[in-house]
């Protein structure tokens, strides 16, 4: 009680000092105004007449160097300020106590105490001043702050400079006697002061301290000082023997949070004493040694392990908090640390809250993110946390990284789950923009949304099969149903358009997107022209064959031609032929092949060698697109193609598979021999192809090709790729004329009469003129 009655009296008497002192107007004459006692601490007065209103210290320079600066109360002996400090800080003419830090309500006021408390302040005291400042300055500045009046204003800049730079150089000076305890204390309390300041950046009309703290701790492009915290690394590697667990995991998450690696092997020794003292770490210290060393790329297996198994082994994880549970796994999939059993562990706690309510967003999504990760599925734990998220009335707490991770997550795992996605979508779709998500969050919702659309079509198809109709409405419905999720693709697609240039873009985001739209089969001729754009003008920078590989499929799968964009590529796919694993091998010839576009200087004796070697990788969608590349190379081109020992493997997977006859071929077919063409179904040509019906038209054979849904975008009526390659193969190099019948224009015949299908059929095929309008 009476020190929050002291702490009153004097703020009261500071501010009436301060608004005194701006009414003074000589700087010779001074003036004991008055000496009083109050609540047993004397107070002493004195101020001083000023000629003008220079700052409440004396004059410094505009830019002081990291030295020790003298006493300041020595040049400044009638502050009025200094002095009421002074006097309501003493008692009894004892010396006084230093304040809690903890209690200070602002950095000012921190700064202020503990400047005129430095003479009798501990090490630890020091230590506390660093760590209280970041809990202050944590709060977010407004970007337009008024300049506070000079009669509002406790302490000018000049002043502020002065005190912390005072307090900063008493704290670097004594770090070498420093304790575990008042080491990471200060390294932690700076480290987070320098975390804060770079998320923040600098603001118009910021605080004072924010300016010089970041004089002090930060170099002009915003990195940590490396002199200041070599220092500190280099002290602290002196006594690490004596830091016990807690202190332990501090030093590691505080030179983590600011990303600073001197090269040494001091995260050798801090894990090297983290391991042999793993049975005294608190759960939230094993979480944050791990997330530290995960963070700064160094994944120490002794270490991982060792913390694992002690997790592992504990009866119960009741302990730990949602995020650390959280920090824990993100931890061992970012560092790519496999450890199953601690995996299994956290999920099967996590499965037995009631509710997950506890759990934020972030630590949902980053939980899934870093099973998924880490290639270790769980679907119960997936399921949980789907059914979760569908629950909650509304999706805004989840941020774009948090979407993005999510649904990437449940892809990358083949766990379904269509409601998440259709709520996660819309959730997107209504969203009045885009600008928060980063190019490569919404390339990843693309992609998890193109691959889940692949790998469970028919979950969509049967969420929408509510209304039947005739055939071609049904498969429509199908299309837009499920994970497939038009608006979305439409939305991300035109906000990409948006954009005033794709440079945010990273190659990989690039490939990303356009593999998204192709597999998912959407679309947006606008999206692929702009990507076309940028990845011609930064070819060099794309130096993953996969990307690559994947950029180029997409544009040849929706049936794009872009000649100067396959062209300008075949360079740099033939730099790195050695890095293309089986399926980008596959992938990329494809492509070629579509586009038909030469490329000898790609496919050449290195692509093959390529090929041979990896032969026994290569599954049966690879070695079908193969077979096609090698029809183009040779009996399209004359160029050499496949060995004979993938040729024969090629063939026989391109020749093996077993046609389904659907009901639009067999009414074709019944057509065709009514008008009497005695047709021959699923004849194997000798390319290999094989034709859905076979006739003959004024001596000449005619392949009748009955294109289904499936062989147009999204079921439309673009062909795809694959179509496109074999109406170009077929009469190339088995010599007949090949016609298609569209699923859609056959459609349209079904509610009439034979006579019209069977004259749109004559029409087709040249045998009498189009009398469907007769009637």
């Amino acid at each position: 009680m009476w020190r929050r009655r002291h702490h009153l009296v004097q703020s009261t008497a500071q501010r009436w000092l301060l608004r005194r002192h701006h009414h003074l107007t000589s700087f010779n004459e001074y003036q004991i105004l008055s000496s009083t006692r109050c609540l047993g601490g004397a107070a002493s007065y004195a101020t001083d007449k000023f000629l003008h209103r220079p700052s409440i210290l004396s004059n410094i320079s505009s830019n002081p160097s990291l030295t020790r600066y003298g006493d300041v109360r020595a040049n400044n002996a009638f502050n009025p300020f200094l002095i009421s400090c002074h006097a309501f800080s003493t008692r009894g003419g004892k010396r006084p106590r230093v304040p809690k830090m903890k209690d200070l309500h602002s950095v000012e006021e921190v700064i202020s105490t503990a400047y005129e408390h430095r003479d009798v302040m501990s090490r630890r005291d020091f230590s506390a001043v660093w760590a209280r400042i970041p809990q202050l300055v944590s709060r977010r500045q407004p970007r337009h702050q008024p300049n506070p009046s000079s009669h509002e204003e406790l302490l000018s800049k000049d002043d502020t400079r002065r005190m912390l730079y005072k307090i900063f150089d008493d704290t670097t000076n004594a770090i070498e006697d420093c304790d575990m305890r008042e080491l990471t204390g200060t390294i932690l309390g700076m480290a987070k002061i320098v975390t804060i300041l770079r998320r923040q950046g600098k603001r118009k009309g910021e605080d004072s301290s924010r300016v010089i703290l970041r004089e002090l701790l930060l170099n002009k492009d915003m990195k940590p000082k490396v002199e200041l915290f070599q220092s500190f690394a280099n002290a602290s590697m002196n006594k690490l023997d004596q830091f016990d667990a807690r202190h332990l995991s501090n030093l590691a998450y505080a030179f983590a949070l600011i990303d600073f690696d001197d090269g040494s092997d001091l995260f050798d020794h801090i894990a090297n004493e983290a391991v042999a003292k793993r049975n005294e770490f608190k759960p939230q210290e094993l979480s944050n040694m791990v997330w530290a060393y995960a963070t700064m790329n160094r994944p120490h297996a002794v270490l991982f392990e060792s913390i694992g198994d002690r997790i592992v082994a504990s009866k119960h994880l009741k302990e730990f908090r949602p995020q650390t549970l959280k920090d824990t796994v993100w931890a061992y999939a970012k560092a790519g640390v496999s450890h199953p059993s601690l995996f299994e562990k956290v999920a099967n706690h996590v499965m037995n809250y009631d509710s997950l309510d506890e759990f934020k967003p972030q630590e949902l999504s980053n939980t899934v993110w870093s099973y998924a990760k880490a290639g270790v599925r769980h679907p119960e734990l997936f399921e949980k946390v789907g059914n979760h998220i569908v629950e909650s009335n509304s999706l805004s707490r989840y941020e774009p990284q948090a979407c993005s991770n999510i649904v990437w997550a449940y892809a990358t795992s083949d766990v379904p789950h269509p409601a998440l996605f259709r709520k996660m979508a819309n959730h997107i779709v209504a969203l009045d923009r885009l600008v928060r998500f980063e190019p490569q969050a919404l390339s990843n919702t693309l992609w998890a949304y193109a691959l889940l659309k692949m790998a469970h079509a028919a979950i969509g198809k049967l969420d929408r099969f509510t209304h039947p109709q005739d055939f071609s409405n049904t498969v429509w419905a199908c299309a837009k149903a499920g994970f497939r999720h038009p608006k979305l693709f439409d939305k991300m697609a035109n906000h990409f358009v948006g954009l005033d240039s794709f440079h945010q873009f990273e190659p990989q985001a690039l490939s990303n997107t356009t593999w998204a739209f192709a597999t998912a089969q959407v679309s947006h001729p606008d999206l692929f022209e702009n990507v076309s754009t940028a990845a011609i003008q930064r070819k060099g920078e794309f130096n993953n064959s996969q990307h690559i590989a994947n950029l180029l499929w997409a544009y040849a799968t929706m049936g794009i031609v872009d000649k100067q964009l396959f062209s300008s590529f075949v360079p740099t796919s033939a730099k790195l032929m050695d890095s293309y694993n089986n399926q980008a091998l596959a992938n990329i010839a494809w492509a070629y092949a579509v586009a038909n576009i030469d490329a000898t200087s790609l496919f050449n004796d290195i692509f093959i060698n390529e090929c041979v070697e990896k032969k026994d990788g290569f599954e049966n969608a690879a070695f079908f697109q193969l077979y096609q590349w090698h029809l183009w190379q040779t009996k399209e081109n004359s160029n050499t193609g496949l060995p004979i020992e993938l040729l024969d493997s090629s063939y026989n997977v391109f020749t093996s598979e077993h046609p389904t006859v659907s009901k639009l071929q067999e009414d074709v077919v019944a057509q065709l021999s009514s008008i009497g063409l005695d047709p021959q179904e699923e004849v194997l040509m000798d390319s290999g192809y094989s034709i859905d019906a076979l006739v003959e038209v004024n001596g000449k054979k005619v392949g009748v090709e009955v294109d289904g849904p499936y062989h147009f975008i999204g079921k439309g009526t673009s062909p795809l790729g694959s179509t496109i390659l074999k109406r170009r193969q077929v009469p190339s190099i088995d010599g007949i004329e090949l016609v298609s019948v569209p699923y859609w224009e056959w459609n349209e015949l079904l509610g009439k009469d034979e006579v019209k299908r069977q004259d749109y059929l004559r029409k087709l095929l040249g045998l009498v003129e189009d009398n469907r309008n007769d009637t």
